[in-house]
């Protein structure tokens, strides 16, 4: 790693902090805003109806995206200092969760564009709308299981291994963020072979340990940096 200096290197943590609730708060706030086509079994017709509020979800999920591309990018060169290979595969597995994620935003702005013109539709063609909308929310449900869910269990477990080893954290908060990754990649599982829903309460409940880890990681690194020690250490 390029030598910086204490200034910079708090800079950076910063910003990485910002990034993770940047991700967490847009998260949230596009799966309420997406309510209407993910809780609503006639989501064609109220589609249509709340086209402005999904396509605002889209946009924070867009923003989501972009905050998970901002921590793999800050996070790399601290990780491949500990060790590259790892360090590369948690920025490989972040951008494919992002990649998952911005498929399921393009799912759901597509199924606002068919409820668009399903309520212009005769009933003789309404069937072929419902059944690629259905193909869509599917697609849409499948992306939460694999990108959010999964994937962020791989790279979560990934960076907080890295971090337990190398304390650039404090060796509890690795350990949270270690369990919270376990406890969304088991989830992702049991979604996965229909054991839960995703948008069942108990996935909310395995995805907990993790949320919480992410914000007091966040506030941490805001506040405290890396470990200014362990830096030193490796370079």
């Amino acid at each position: 790693m390029k030598t910086l200096s204490p200034k910079e290197h708090k800079r950076n943590a910063t910003a990485t902090g910002a990034f993770f609730i940047t991700a967490t708060v847009t998260a949230i706030i596009g799966v309420i805003l997406y309510d209407p086509i993910l809780l609503d079994p006639n989501y064609l017709i109220t589609g249509v109806k709340n086209s402005n509020q999904i396509v605002l979800g889209a946009i924070f999920e867009s923003i989501l995206a972009i905050s998970a591309v901002g921590t793999a990018l800050m996070m790399y060169p601290y990780l491949k200092n500990f060790n590259e290979s790892w360090g590369l595969g948690y920025v490989c597995f972040r951008m494919l969760e992002t990649v998952f994620i911005l498929i399921g935003i393009l799912s759901m702005l597509a199924i606002v564009t068919f409820s668009n013109e399903y309520v212009k539709l005769g009933p003789s063609e309404m069937q072929s709308f419902q059944i690629t909308a259905k193909l869509l929310k599917t697609t849409r449900d499948w992306t939460f299981v694999l990108g959010p869910h999964f994937m962020l269990g791989v790279n979560t477990f990934i960076y907080s291994l890295i971090f337990f080893k190398s304390k650039l954290v404090p060796k509890q908060l690795s350990i949270l963020g270690i369990t919270g990754a376990v406890s969304i990649f088991i989830g992702s599982i049991l979604e996965m072979f229909g054991v839960i829903s995703p948008s069942s309460g108990l996935i909310l409940v395995i995805a907990l340990p993790i949320a919480f880890y992410e914000m007091i990681l966040a506030v941490w690194l805001i506040r405290n940096g890396f470990n200014w020690n362990a830096i030193i250490n490796e370079q």
